[in-house]
């Protein structure tokens, strides 16, 4: 799944920005996990300047341009969440364990986005 970023609101300000965290206005992103909280919904991108893991984006700002599910992505719900992403993001605490340095969720984390960044075409900017 690839989307197009639309629009960027800095979170510090409530203005747009051209760019932020390693996305720009105008790029092409694979998305590497999509959360829901509640009611709010939240898709994990990776822009080439972004720090690992990437960051959580509103969906408001971007457009999908391939709508298609990477292999192996499944969908969970717990806890008041809906993840759809990797299997191997879906364990519980897999981000926890990651944020700590565990180097199972580190391996997982580098193996599932290595996958999807070489499916996904360069990036557009």
């Amino acid at each position: 799944m690839r989307v197009r970023c639309l629009e960027i609101i800095h979170p510090d300000g409530d203005v747009p920005v051209a760019e932020y965290g390693g996305i720009r206005v105008g790029g092409v992103y694979a998305v590497l996990e999509m959360v829901t909280y509640d009611i709010d919904c939240y898709i994990r991108v990776l822009g080439p300047d972004s720090p690992d893991p990437g960051l959580l984006w509103d969906p408001a700002g971007f457009e999908t341009v391939d709508t298609r599910i990477p292999p192996g992505w499944t969908l969970a719900i717990a806890g008041g969440r809906t993840r759809l992403a990797d299997a191997r993001w879906q364990r519980p605490g897999f981000w926890t364990d990651y944020d700590q340095g565990d180097p199972r969720a580190l391996a997982d984390y580098d193996h599932v986005k290595r996958a999807l960044l070489a499916a996904a075409p360069p990036h557009e900017n």
